[in-house]
């Protein structure tokens, strides 16, 4: 996973907290897939999907702001798929957001 963080190279705090950040990703993405499985099994309902959604949400501000646009990227494919569940629309194709998953996966290794 390489960080890409234009302009803010020389401020020693950064890098300490890219670390950080991709040191917790895998805990992170663990959580998106629980709150995944607690929406799947309550077939979308309103709560569990909000809750998802906003753990998604914010794993694509935190890769933006740490210079990790693959995660920004995946997690906000995924955002759009769920904001249209909660926007009314069908459930997420459960395989689509496997394959998201899995590409996260993927990147936090």
């Amino acid at each position: 996973m390489r960080p890409d963080l234009a302009g803010v190279e020389d401020d020693p705090g950064v890098e300490e907290l890219r670390r950080y950040f991709a040191g917790r990703l895998p805990d992170r993405l663990a959580e998106v897939e629980e709150a995944c499985a607690a929406a799947r099994d309550a077939d979308w309902a309103a709560e569990p999907l909000r809750h998802f959604h906003r753990l998604v949400h914010s794993l694509v501000g935190v890769g933006a702001t740490f210079g990790f646009p693959e995660v920004t990227g995946h997690a906000r494919t995924l955002e759009r798929l769920l904001k249209a569940r909660l926007d009314g629309g069908p459930p997420p194709p459960e395989g689509e957001i496997g394959e998201i998953l899995g590409r996260l996966r993927a990147v936090a290794k």
